[in-house]
């Protein structure tokens, strides 16, 4: 361990500490707003969004304090002049307002990185994910995501599909407040892991059968992904939404 025993034990109570003050902090933010649903929704939704730039905020300073990395990012001929850096070092994205963005699940911390992404672009006040339904139930975190109005989904699609399409309307809405976008929509980056989970031991032995059983070739460093979530997303949000961005997320030293 880099720090040592002490060392690590002290990091882990500071990043508890800060971490849980800046979501408690947050989330009593979120109640305060809460009464401008019933007053104004314009001002509403503007609320919870500046409330979800500050969880943006918060993400990427534990990324910065906790756990510093190097990013590399690229991309193909269809992002060229979309990705950034600037003359001080700090990468700035230009992708459109609103977009579904999939990506590979390789890790628990995935959604952090991308989070972060969307902190480049300025949209981290826009982003909503798609989740098991049981992550709702996690204490300050998850009643925070129900006001940030993330999708919860039970993975038993008769139950879902419903709430699914629900919910997938309301990103259809359109408002006029101040962080309203440059067009008659809401900006929106939605988030979908269509593997589903992430990429556990477990999670190869399924893949590997479910490629057995259809007859097609196994995917070696991701899980296969089902198509339902996505097709039913882009199906539901229509014309309102021109772009899918497909990103990748790998590790150094992560297999």
């Amino acid at each position: 361990m880099k720090y040592g025993i002490g060392g690590e034990v002290l990091r882990a109570i500071l990043f508890g500490l800060y971490f849980n003050t800046g979501c408690i902090a947050i989330h009593i933010t979120q109640f305060m707003g809460a009464p401008l649903y019933f007053i104004n929704k314009d001002y509403y939704y503007a609320w919870m969004a500046m409330t979800k730039q500050y969880f943006g905020i918060l993400v990427t300073t534990v990324s910065q304090f906790w756990a510093p990395v190097t990013f590399r990012i690229s991309g193909d001929k269809s992002v060229r002049g979309q990705i950034r850096l600037r003359e001080d070092g700090m990468l700035e994205c230009d992708f459109p307002e609103r977009l579904v963005l999939i990506g590979n699940h390789q890790i628990y911390t995935d959604w952090i990185y991308l989070w972060w992404i969307a902190y480049t672009n300025r949209m981290h006040g826009h982003i909503y994910i798609i989740l098991k339904e049981s992550l709702k139930w996690i204490p300050v975190i998850g009643p925070g995501m129900m006001f940030y109005s993330f999708v919860f989904l039970s993975r038993k699609w008769e139950k879902d599909r419903p709430r699914f399409a629900h919910r997938l309307q309301k990103l259809k809405a359109r408002h006029h407040g101040p962080m309203s976008g440059s067009n008659d929509l809401d900006p929106m980056w939605l988030l979908i892991f269509p593997e589903g989970t992430n990429l556990s031991d477990n999670g190869r032995i399924k893949s590997k059968k479910w490629a057995d059983k259809n007859g097609i070739p196994d995917i070696r460093h991701a899980l296969l992904p089902r198509k339902t979530g996505l097709m039913f997303c882009l199906d539901e949000l229509g014309d309102t939404v021109e772009w899918v961005y497909d990103c990748t997320v790998s590790y150094e030293g992560v297999p």
